[in-house]
């Protein structure tokens, strides 16, 4: 019974090591592409074994061997070494250019480094998997040449009637002219003892000549004489 594996639409964007057969050499190099660009990362190709050790060294990167079985079995063993020990590697993607089972009972390819990648094993030639590749990629050649969306323009908030400022469409508000000041209470002067004031001199009396007739004689002061 096979092991379940990641479909391709999972592959070609998670960091699982891909073990990509069928097709000619192009072909796992486009893919290989793809990957590299959904991913955000560079793509390094490795062909020969010298090459592969500082490859690995690049761990945020898309590493791709066109066929792995030109690497030897010492490349394939220190690809071994690089799965099991080291969490930081970059996303491996190991082309064949045979199937795995043929490559496998030729002892080409090893069983541990199979192991290894049997969850990301994939086949170009499989049926349909060829039009759904190319169905991707089309959408993403429009999305990436549609204009950006435009960010929408904020309403603008009218300003108040009665706002004043600089550029305002309204109509300053009329000002309030403050209330004049009352002017200090003038102070009623004091009256001058002896001397009723302005207000409470009456006029003088006028004595009638009735009054006068009847008033009274004085007395005569005491010892005088009538003559």
């Amino acid at each position: 019974m096979d092991a379940p594996t990641y479909a391709e639409s999972e592959l070609v964007m998670n960091r699982a090591p891909v073990l990509l057969s069928g097709g000619a050499v192009p072909d796992r190099a486009a893919w290989a592409q793809e990957a590299a660009e959904t991913s955000g990362r560079p793509l390094v190709t490795v062909t020969r074994a010298e090459q592969l050790g500082s490859a690995l060294a690049v761990r945020a990167a898309v590493l791709f061997v066109p066929d792995v079985l030109a690497l030897g079995d010492m490349g394939q063993q220190l690809l071994v070494r690089t799965l099991t020990s080291i969490d930081e590697r970059p996303k491996l993607i190991l082309g064949l250019g045979r199937s795995d089972t043929s490559a496998r009972q030729a002892g080409l390819l090893r069983e541990d480094l199979h192991y290894r990648v049997r969850m990301g094993v994939l086949k170009l030639d499989a049926p349909g998997l060829r039009d759904a590749i190319a169905a991707r990629r089309v959408q993403a050649a429009r999305r990436a040449a549609a204009p950006p969306p435009r960010s929408p323009t904020p309403p603008r908030i009218a300003a108040p009637s009665n706002a004043l400022g600089r550029g305002s469409p309204s109509r300053p508000a009329t000002k309030v002219r403050p209330a004049a000041k009352a002017g200090p209470v003038a102070k009623a002067r004091p009256a001058t003892k002896g001397r009723p004031s302005q207000r409470s001199r009456a006029a003088p009396r006028v004595k009638s000549a009735r009054t006068s007739k009847s008033s009274k004689a004085r007395p005569a002061k005491k010892g005088s004489k009538r003559r």
